[in-house]
């Protein structure tokens, strides 16, 4: 029997609210009833038959335990029960000895719950009844966990669960040595909570009556799992997700179950709390003084949601009218900032998901709990801000994916298009996966301190009682050793499925023999394999080639060789032996017979990989051996401007079916091109950390671009990156001076013609040469300080350098293997022409000591985008390799862009009218716009909008696979299956022809000419963005993830102020391209989108005093 010596156990703080006493005899209690009740015979976990082996015989001698001393060593007090992070000292030391004596020490209560459970898993009940047994003595245990936070998140408001299975979940987490049960207690769907102050609530927005939570009901459930070791964190998600107040408060509540919803909201029905109503604050405040008083006596946390707010949905809010970011960020750091005051002011510590710190960058309290769920690079964003996270990428963590759509398609579009109605997040995450995931995955070594843990996720659209347990365990058990454990072991590898995998069926017959309905982990073949007695090691049931299934069943003996016996048994046979002893002939085809071994041995382990992995995507049809027309194909294509058509071909099959990730293999070498949204997502976000550019990349282009922030990955990259997002501020992105004087230079060009341009008014002119050459200015203004005047001196010679590098630069990275062939004499010239330019600013800006420099910055009197650099780094190459690469960046994505606008402005006389008539209705024709007129102009926005789709900044861009990842669509049949990568594979990706696909933006009736024909994905119709928003990640025109464009809002600031300002001046814009493309345009694909043939226009000057 097992005994508590009491005198040893008087361990509470006289304020604790909890008695440690009551809670380890209750744990005792249930010990027992584990032992003596809930016991299991583990004939399952045996090899077939030798049950008798492994237990002992009943009527032979046995050394009983007859009692369990359990010390704790530390005092309680209210935190122990109720802790922030790392609050409570988990660990634990239990030791059995082969003469019954049994001992457990802890410092904590929570401690002692955790040696207890531990103690239960060490028995099992003998075949014939007759008690229970461990075969395991003498044991010694010390343990502690990993992670302070390790939880599991339940959505209760998707589908009602009964009191009863959140106990039974707080039973099982328990077991599992858990310590957070996060409730998801409101949602868009249900209020399940009764709020005693606003009845209502819970009366209306229930599913049903009595389908809630009553105020005994939640007090029972945060009791019954402090009981067990185990905090409640509750979470009333806002300000999206609240469509369920609308049942009872519609005033508060904008876009509630509006249409489309894909357009105003992530899953039905829509809705958002209004953010500038002042009758939200006073509805929180009341919400809150009625539930915080009763979570603070249970738990330190309460979780304020945020997740997935739908800007779209707010041009709906009454009190907001704008789906502008600029407008709707503050209003929701006020929400935040009043929901976290009051939060404090009851004790209580907020999280918060991600998307308020990373998409919304709210300013949040040192306080603030940070729960990351898209990707392993949101983690290491949120460490490095300095935020304290929670990981749980739903990639891995979500136990609710794989279940397929759980909303209903008629026949027509949307059948096709969802067709075979996947899930968001397909596959299903078996425990294997699950069991892969590391918490601390990208999150730099002197960053991970900030790590607290993580949560796996159950979200009920398809999760209800009856399949809770089924869908929830034994997957979370491999989260639980994650979150426990570590994803390494101590010497720092990976930790196994292959020894997990008994672990894990050992714990799942646990837990069913508890009355939880857990799945299998494997079938019983494959668990009485994983033989677990001390003469015989781990095995499992391994994955073999050819999908066949191949069984250990016996252990294999060790081979032992003793070096001196083999040296003195068998004679050395030199090389030289050969050589005179094999004739020239036969060594020949000895040397080809093992190379061709060797390669047919590489080949076959890196189809395996792949296979196991996930396989192979389609392959892109060729003439030529070794793929070598591939390559001949990109040089051409890229040098005649026909890229897209070329790419458009590769991902056509040979029998015309259309398949948007192919492969090919040019001289060896295998290379995946794909314009699949799911796929590139997995490479710019949800896998961040598996791709990158790579070192390859990295020297192809260091002589133009150095070590910058685009040519390099992980901590290289970071640090760039945080050393230029300051120069992107609000402050210095919203100062227009800098293009004012630019402009007016430019409309002087314009106007004038000059000899260069050969225009005159109204007449021809190409005016992408001379947006290049004005955004070249305003870059070198901002960048330096000096611009480098080349719109009035055409013949300069650093603009032609960096044209002439650009344009090499880019054959070289469409050469693949065949690279070092590209002539690079002028190429070489012009880097050291832009060296040359560079070196005197970068000398002057040295000169400066820090103090100088800072008294610079701060005054803004001469400030520079250099100078803010030179007061970060002193180092010469770190600063010439960023100011080219912003240099780049800030010259040609705004040229190309502002290209584009006006050669489809051209064609398009009446998206001129009415933009026209928006600039003269929002600033005249005489100011110039400001920052918030521009923000203001929704017509401008859309006409920038539809650019960037037609034609994005930079159309084709290249990751390489870092390690052996996936990519998710690409396989199988269908194409929607999961392909291997193996680590050094490039991925080509277009943003260009995924943006131009038919199927991603099919045809629509014209959102203000209903009785024109519909618009196509071709047709360039600014007004589809009034009704239309894209999926997410089939509309990327700055790429998206971590490595999004820094500068995007300078450049469509940059932009839209140019726009106005020509719009302003110029009446109508004349079309010249007609006989010259036939309204087809050239797309010269280098590093950003041009005009290959530029654009020819005309301008034509307003009349005083007219519109």
């Amino acid at each position: 029997m097992l005994g508590l010596q009491s005198s040893l156990y008087s361990r509470d703080d006289a304020s604790t609210t909890f008695s440690s006493r009551s809670i380890v005899q209750g744990a005792i209690a249930r010990t027992m009833d584990a032992l003596f009740k809930q016991s299991f015979v583990p004939w399952k976990l045996v090899a077939r038959n030798e049950l008798a082996e492994f237990e002992p015989e009943e009527h032979a001698k046995k050394q009983y335990i007859t009692n369990l001393a359990i010390t704790q060593t530390g005092t309680d007090n209210s935190s122990t029960f109720k802790p922030l992070a790392g609050q409570v000292d988990e660990s634990y030391n239990l030791t059995i000895g082969m003469d019954g004596i049994a001992k457990l020490s802890a410092v904590s209560s929570t401690g002692v719950l955790h040696g207890l459970q531990t103690f239960t898993q060490l028995f099992y009940k003998h075949s014939s009844g007759r008690g229970v047994y461990t075969n395991m003595a003498p044991i010694s245990i010390t343990d502690a966990p990993k992670f302070p936070h390790r939880g599991l998140n339940m959505d209760v408001a998707r589908n009602w669960f009964p009191v009863t299975d959140i106990t039974r979940t707080i039973d099982a987490l328990s077991m599992n040595k858990f310590n957070r049960l996060h409730i998801h207690m409101t949602d868009a769907q249900s209020w399940p909570l009764d709020i005693p102050s606003m009845p209502d609530l819970s009366k209306k927005g229930a599913f049903q009556t009595g389908l809630s939570y009553s105020p005994s009901d939640f007090k029972k459930i945060q009791t019954y799992a402090i009981e067990r070791g185990i905090e409640v964190i509750v979470e009333f998600d806002m300000p999206g997700h609240t469509t369920s107040i609308a049942y009872t408060y519609p005033e508060l509540i904008a876009g509630a179950d509006a249409k489309p919803w894909d357009t105003y909201c992530n899953e039905p029905p829509c809705g958002s709390l209004k953010l500038n109503s002042p009758e939200v604050p006073k509805f929180l405040e009341k919400l809150f003084d009625d539930v915080l008083p009763r979570v603070a006596p249970y738990s330190a946390y309460f979780h304020t949601g945020g997740d997935e707010v739908n800007k779209q949905v707010y041009l709906l809010d009454d009190t907001v009218k704008s789906n502008d970011t600029a407008v709707i960020g503050p209003l929701i750091q006020k929400l935040v900032d009043r929901n976290h005051d009051q939060i404090r002011k009851a004790g209580l510590a907020p999280i918060v998901w991600e998307e308020m710190a990373l998409e919304w960058n709210l300013t949040l309290g040192s306080d603030v709990l940070v729960q990351s769920w898209l990707s392993e690079a949101s983690v290491a964003a949120l460490t490095a801000k300095g935020h304290k996270v929670l990981a749980g990428n739903y990639n891995f963590w979500y136990l609710d994916c794989g279940k397929g759509q759980w909303l209903n398609f008629d026949n027509g579009p949307s059948f096709q298009q969802y067709y075979p109605f996947l899930d968001y997040c397909s596959p299903t995450k078996n425990w294997r996966l699950v069991y892969s995931y590391d918490p601390l995955g990208g999150v730099p070594a002197n960053e991970t301190h900030l790590v607290m843990g993580g949560e796996v996720h159950i979200w009920s659209e398809q999760t209800d009682p009856v399949n809770l347990d089924d869908m929830v365990w034994p997957r979370a058990s491999a989260a639980g050793e994650v979150l426990w454990s570590g994803r390494q072991d101590a010497s720092g590898q990976n930790r196994s499925q292959i020894t997990a995998a008994p672990r894990l069926a050992d714990m799942r017959e646990r837990m069913v023999s508890r009355g939880i309905s857990a799945g299998p982990v494997q079938m019983v073949f494959c668990t009485q394999i994983a033989i677990h007695t001390p003469t015989y090691p781990y095995l499992s049931c391994l994955s073999a080639p050819h999908d066949r299934m191949s069984v250990l069943d016996k252990p294999t003996q060790n081979l032992h060789v003793n070096r001196q016996d083999t040296e003195t048994e068998t004679p050395a046979i030199m090389i030289e032996d050969i050589l005179t002893r094999v004739s020239p002939k036969t060594l020949i085809i000895a040397v080809v017979a093992i190379y061709s071994l060797i390669k047919i041995t590489t080949w076959i382990n890196t189809e395996r990989k792949i296979r196991a992995l996930g396989g192979h995507a389609k392959k892109v049809s060729t003439k030529f051996p070794l793929d070598l027309d591939l390559i001949a194909r990109a040089i051409k294509a890229t040098m005649n401007h026909k890229n897209l058509e070329t790419w458009n071909r590769w991902f056509t099959t040979s029998t015309g079916e259309k398949r948007y990730t192919m492969e090919a293999k040019p001289v060896g070498r295998r290379l995946v091109f794909t314009a699949d949204p799911e796929n590139i997502k997995a490479i710019l976000a949800t896998q961040f950390t598996d791709y990158g550019k790579g070192e390859p990349f990295h020297e192809e282009w260091s002589d133009f671009l150095g070590d910058s922030i685009f040519t390099t990955d992980l901590d290289q990259w970071h640090s760039s990156r945080q050393l230029i997002r300051p120069q992107f501020v609000k402050d210095r992105v919203s100062d227009l001076d800098v293009f004012e004087t630019h402009v007016q230079v430019l409309m002087k060009q314009i106007v004038e013609g000059g000899k260069r341009y050969d225009g005159t008014r109204g007449g021809e002119i190409d005016v992408s040469d001379l947006f290049f050459r004005y955004t070249l200015d305003a870059a070198t203004h901002f960048l330096l300080g000096r611009s480098v005047g080349s719109l009035e001196l055409p013949e300069q010679e650093f603009a032609e350098a960096f044209g002439e590098v650009q344009r090499v630069q880019n054959i070289i990275a469409r050469a693949g293997p065949l690279n070092p062939l590209v002539p690079r004499s002028s190429f070489h010239r012009g880097i050291k022409v832009i060296n040359e330019f560079v070196t005197p600013y970068i000398d002057q800006a040295l000169s400066l000591s820090p103090e100088e420099l800072a008294t610079k910055t701060k005054s803004e009197e001469g400030y520079t985008f250099l100078h803010a650099l030179a007061s970060f780094t002193r180092d010469r190459k770190v600063l010439r390799d960023q100011l080219v690469a912003v240099l780049l960046a800030g010259r040609d994505t705004t040229a190309s862009t502002l290209s584009w606008t006006f050669y489809e402005l051209a064609r398009h006389p009446e998206i001129v009218k009415k933009l026209r008539a928006e600039i003269v209705n929002q600033v005249g024709l005489d100011r110039p716009p400001t920052y918030a007129d521009l923000k203001g102009m929704k017509y401008l926005q859309n006409i920038m909008n539809e650019t960037l789709r037609l034609y994005p900044v930079v159309p084709f861009n290249v990751r390489l696979a870092l390690k052996d990842t996936t990519l998710p669509h690409g396989g199988g049949p269908d194409g929607l299956s999961p392909i291997g990568i193996l680590k050094d594979t490039p991925i080509g990706y277009s943003t260009l022809l995924m943006q131009r696909r038919p199927d991603l933006t099919p045809p629509m009736p014209h959102p203000t000419s209903p009785s024109s024909p519909p618009i196509t994905v071709l047709d360039f119709v600014p007004e589809r963005w009034q009704t239309w928003q894209p999926k997410p990640w089939t509309y990327i025109p700055f790429n998206g993830g971590p490595r999004i464009c820094i500068g995007q809002q300078f450049a469509l600031t940059e932009m839209g102020y140019t726009i106005v300002r020509l719009l302003q001046r110029f009446e109508r814009v004349e079309n010249f391209m007609g006989c010259v493309d036939g309204g087809n345009p050239c797309l010269k694909a280098e590093i950003v989108l041009q005009p290959g043939q530029g654009v020819k226009v005309g301008f034509v000057e307003r009349e005083k005093g007219t519109l």
